[in-house]
């Protein structure tokens, strides 16, 4: 190979290499999944005025972190968990609690994000009624 036809190969692989990461679509971070959180058992409801008789709880609540939203946890399980999700910063000392189910305002759209602060996240999980065992994890948020 001659050296202009290496000087011109050279520039053209350049030239396509540039274009490429002009082009290339932008990266977007989707929520990702930091945990599931040991299950939680207990029971919830009673014999009030529904007249039924109460159901038992053995659910997992996911936590989902966003590095686009630092500083936010989202918290998910099915609509059998009315389980409330006690949350501790451990880096901040900062404490909140989050009851569950919580449904999206539309079907299609995500759970919604709580603010926990960045830093190391610990909770317990318990039931809204009776807890035989409470749910337990630790998490890092962005």
């Amino acid at each position: 190979m001659t050296t202009s036809r290496k000087i011109a190969f050279t520039a053209a692989l350049g030239a396509a290499l540039a274009f490429g990461m002009v082009a290339a679509p932008a990266a977007s971070a989707e929520p990702v999944v930091a945990t599931t959180l040991s299950p939680v058992i207990g029971a919830v409801g009673g014999t009030g005025s529904a007249g039924w008789g109460g159901a038992l709880v053995n659910e997992s609540v996911t936590v989902r972190v966003d590095p686009e939203r630092p500083g936010f946890s989202r918290f998910g399980s099915s609509i059998q968990c009315h389980c409330v999700v006690h949350w501790t910063n451990v880096t901040t000392g900062q404490r909140g609690a989050v009851t569950l189910p919580i449904y999206p305002t539309i079907p299609a759209s995500p759970y919604p994000s709580f603010e926990t602060g960045s830093g190391r996240i610990e909770a317990v999980v318990t039931t809204t009624d009776i807890t035989f065992l409470a749910g337990r994890g630790s998490w890092t948020v962005p």
